[in-house]
């Protein structure tokens, strides 16, 4: 989903937020990031990463989204966290910042493998992922006004919460799904479940 609850008010303190947490985000190497090569989509932490990997490795789909998003001169940095206090299981926040080239963008995740399976983690990262895309394609969407006018026009508004939801984005999540079930993990993936925090967050998406 896409979380658009932000105090009008205060987006542009949102904004100079995120500006300066991308800056402190370490940049990764070539050789730290992912092995596919891509550098469109990021993470800081390994086993988000590893997660993405195998993602690519295992469901045809998710690495079109990688692609897509490469090609968008897109930067979408993924990480483990609470989305709408813990009530979702992930989303794209609301923030879209310009650069040079291309703009950013953050989703998160949750850790809580006691809300969301290993393969029900790659299938939901797609479903952000798709998000992320809709916003890249639209080369108007540069700030947090014309994210949100953009996504009140291609998706619906979620009942009780503040957000969309686009058929699209269910629709990659069931497609990387059925193909996660068709090629089953090797024995060791490279994601060790254990590493997954338990107990962070929660919610439905």
């Amino acid at each position: 989903m896409v979380y658009t609850n932000v105090v009008r008010s205060r987006k542009r303190l949102f904004s100079a937020a995120l500006r300066a947490s991308l800056i402190s985000i370490p940049l990764l190497s070539a050789s730290a990031a992912f092995a596919f090569g891509l550098a469109g989509v990021r993470s800081t932490d390994e086993t988000v990463s590893a997660l993405i990997t195998e993602g690519a490795a295992r469901s045809a789909s998710f690495q079109r989204l990688l692609e897509r998003v490469d090609e968008l001169n897109g930067i979408v940095y993924v990480e483990f966290g609470d989305c709408a206090f813990g009530h979702l299981n992930g989303c794209l926040l609301p923030f879209v910042v310009p650069t040079t080239g291309g703009r950013y963008l953050r989703i998160v995740v949750t850790p809580d493998r006691t809300r969301v399976d290993h393969d029900g983690l790659i299938a939901l990262l797609a479903h952000e992922l798709q998000h992320a895309l809709e916003v890249l394609a639209h080369p108007d969407v540069v700030d947090l006004d014309s994210m949100l006018a953009m996504f009140a026009k291609i998706g619906r508004p979620l009942s009780g919460r503040s957000g969309y939801e686009t058929s699209e984005a269910h629709a990659v999540q069931d497609s990387v799904a059925s193909e996660l079930r068709s090629r089953a993990r090797r024995p060791h993936s490279a994601v060790d479940d254990t590493r997954l925090r338990g107990g962070d967050s929660g919610g439905t998406q």
